[in-house]
């Protein structure tokens, strides 16, 4: 077996996990009252979950930027870029079809023309693939900052007030996760995700004074616990939801993210694991980024069939749907994987 990074394997298994756990919650706010437990349940599960995004991103700065690791333009183009790209016409294409589909029930010029649009900007989760995109296009120079420590710190200083200080501060008049497809090139945008590439490099391949990773380790139990606190807080005060605290460049999810990935690097970079579980590991991480595209579809179906965390206490509907769902989406993928082309194109 090749030898993996096995922290950042399961890193990325649980950012999958965890995102799935986003949309779960999200979907099912509406279905509670706010001064409710079952809401505050679902408030902590999203507020836990919003390390996720940022998870993969630190993730892919954590292999782009190795110097040691073999890199080529010619590559990244060819083999990276152009399967995020045919990734996303395959599934923008099909989810475009099928949610239009539900909701007009016919099929005129209008609907194609909604159909078109919905095409162009990608279902809501497929923002994701817009900015890797963006940045996977900058790594040949992005790799270049890499080789001087010092030249990273300062980036991502740089990247921590632009991208996270100045959209908190106005209120994240543009999402974080908004795409030029949508609103066209936003810098300040942009320059969060690439402050996500470059400190997940940095943790990986530097090591920290010990007062640097307990601050690390305070500021992301703060920002844990500012997101879930202020969410409600306000959302209660304004009579809707507050989610401006979710947005994965805010620095309450930023401190959450680096302490996540530190924590697991610092207790399972030199952990021995049976083989058994490496092979399974291994696998249910090559397949997240598939797991990724196609789970949004499987919770549309399970919802469709009246299925969601009403069926019992949230404190156990949410991690145990997430759960199946997860399961089902990997099962989903093990099996598209068997058509030719399909796992080198489209997962």
């Amino acid at each position: 077996m090749k030898e993996r990074v096995l922290y950042a394997d399961i890193l990325r298994v649980a950012a999958t996990f965890l995102v799935i756990t986003i949309h779960i919650a999200s979907r099912d706010f509406s279905l509670y009252e706010m001064d409710s437990y079952q809401w505050q349940v679902l408030n902590i599960f999203d507020s836990f979950a919003r390390m996720s995004v940022p998870l993969f991103f630190m993730l892919s700065g954590v292999f782009f930027l190795d110097p040691k690791r073999e890199f080529s333009i010619k590559k990244l183009y060819k083999k990276n870029l152009f399967r995020l790209v045919t990734a996303f016409i395959f599934w923008s294409a099909l989810y475009a079809m099928i949610f239009t589909w539900n909701e007009y029930r016919t099929f005129n010029a209008e609907v194609l023309g909604i159909m078109v649009e919905a095409f162009k900007e990608g279902h809501y989760h497929l923002w994701f693939l817009f900015r890797m995109i963006e940045i996977y296009v900058m790594i040949p120079f992005l790799r270049k900052i890499a080789e001087d420590k010092k030249i990273i710190l300062y980036l991502v200083a740089f990247c921590f007030y632009i991208g996270f200080i100045l959209p908190s501060y106005n209120e994240f008049p543009v999402s974080s996760t908004v795409t030029f497809a949508e609103r066209g090139v936003n810098l300040d945008i942009t320059f969060g995700y690439v402050g996500y590439f470059f400190i997940g490099y940095y943790l990986a391949h530097y090591d920290l004074k010990k007062w640097m990773k307990t601050g690390i380790y305070l500021l992301g139990t703060a920002g844990l616990i500012s997101t879930i606190l202020i969410t409600s807080v306000e959302s209660l005060k304004q009579g809707e939801h507050y989610d401006v605290p979710y947005e994965y460049l805010t620095p309450n999810v930023f401190f959450t993210s680096l302490a996540a990935f530190l924590l697991a690097k610092e207790k399972l970079q030199s952990k021995n694991f049976p083989v058994k579980f490496k092979r399974v590991l291994s696998e249910i991480s090559t397949y997240s980024f598939g797991i990724y595209l196609v789970h949004v579809l499987i919770i549309f179906l399970i919802w469709k069939a009246n299925l969601n965390t009403l069926f019992t206490t949230p404190i156990l509907s949410v991690p145990l749907l997430t759960l199946v769902i997860f399961l089902i989406s990997y099962v989903c993928v093990k099996a598209m994987s068997k058509i030719p082309f399909v796992k080198r194109f489209i997962l």
